[in-house]
Formats: structure tokens, sequence, C-alpha cells
């Protein structure tokens, strides 16, 4: 796993999910972190747990299996899984479809 690539998942996802996050948190403590998160939201505040899910674009189905009919324990980690694969693939792709910035500052066509 690139390092930077998850530190700025983990940073991307402290703004997101507004979890207090070490500099040096590694994936398992992220997981962990993220599943008590997930908990919370989806017992107190479903709707923030929605819109969490919309904000990273987690597919529904990827969900709705996860959760099944029996909601497990395990069932917030899987889902955290998911979702911190997600952001990194959100990362990954911007960063292969960055484009390089022209130093005069003029559109090229």
């Amino acid at each position: 796993m690139d390092s930077v690539v998850f530190q700025e998942t983990a940073l991307q996802l402290s703004a997101d999910a507004a979890l207090a996050i070490q500099p040096d948190i590694t994936y398992e403590q992220l997981v962990a972190l993220l599943a008590e998160k997930l908990e919370d939201l989806i017992s107190n505040n479903f709707q923030q747990f929605v819109l969490l899910l919309y904000k990273i674009d987690v597919s529904e189905n990827k969900v709705r299996d996860i959760f099944g009919p029996d909601v497990s324990a395990d069932a917030y980690h899987k889902l955290a899984v998911v979702i911190i694969e997600r952001q990194m693939q959100k990362i990954i792709s911007r960063k292969a479809t960055k484009r390089p910035h022209d130093e005069d500052g003029e559109e090229k066509w």
C-alpha cells in the first residue's frame, strides 16, 4: 500500500467523517476508528451516515450486501474497509488524471 495515498485517505476521511486521526495511524487503527464512527452514526444520526456514504460514493449494493438481513459487529468493520478502499481509489484516480499546470497560466486548446 502506498503510504502517501494512505495518509491522504486518512486526512480526507478525517474531514469527511469528523474523525480525530493521529498522523501516524495504521490501517488497522483507521478501520477500527471508522467502524466505531459508523456504528455511532447508524445508531444516532442515520442521515449523517447516509450523507457520508453519498459523499464518499460507496455503492448502495455493497452496503446492502454487508448489512444484509443480520447486522453483526463485523458489518461495521467490513463497511469501514469498503469506505477506505473507495476513498483510496478516488485519490489514486485523481492523481492519475491530474493535468500538469501550465507555467504561463494560459489555456491551451
